[in-house]
């Protein structure tokens, strides 16, 4: 089973760069045409697009893409930019028998936060990971958990029945 945000963190990316190109131009056409524009507004509205230029690119810079993969006995977490080309490496995989907890934490106005500590078995230690998380669904929280919670739901043999004739 596989969750991701790839499709709404693209779309979201490519109407930031759209708004981005949009004041681009209406800054140009606006010293284009400084005559038309009274000249008390011309120092405040140079700051309120420089503003918008330094949120929009924030905005780009902290987009990010979550996939969780689960495979049944390992589960697997990429989270990467989505200007990133090549491959991809995951960023967190282990058995899902070492999870200890996986929790969600759901903001309101600021990213949602994940949070999984796995035991190490090697060492006896835990691994603490907490990922900050962007366009997910809710239903694509419970999907998560489901499937860690019940990881023996996907080893089930298929059942085909047999029709006699």
């Amino acid at each position: 089973m596989i969750v991701t945000n790839k499709k709404r963190v693209v779309r979201k990316m490519n109407f930031l760069v759209v708004i981005l190109g949009l004041i681009f131009c209406v800054t140009v056409i606006g010293f284009v045409l400084k005559s038309l524009i009274i000249y008390n507004l011309r120092v405040p509205l140079l700051i309120l697009i420089g503003i918008l230029i330094i949120i929009i690119f924030n905005s780009l810079k902290n987009l990010r893409i979550f996939q969780f993969e689960n495979v049944g006995s390992t589960f697997s977490i990429k989270h990467y930019h989505p200007l990133k080309r090549g491959i991809i490496s995951p960023y967190v995989e282990f058995p899902i028998t070492n999870i200890t907890r996986f929790k969600i934490e759901e903001k309101f106005l600021k990213s949602d936060l994940l949070k999984i500590d796995i035991l190490v078995k090697k060492n006896s230690s835990i691994i603490k990971i907490k990922l900050k998380i962007s366009n997910l669904k809710s239903n694509d929280y419970r999907k998560m958990e489901n499937s860690i919670n019940r990881p023996n739901k996907y080893k089930e043999p298929l059942s085909i029945p047999l029709s006699v004739k």
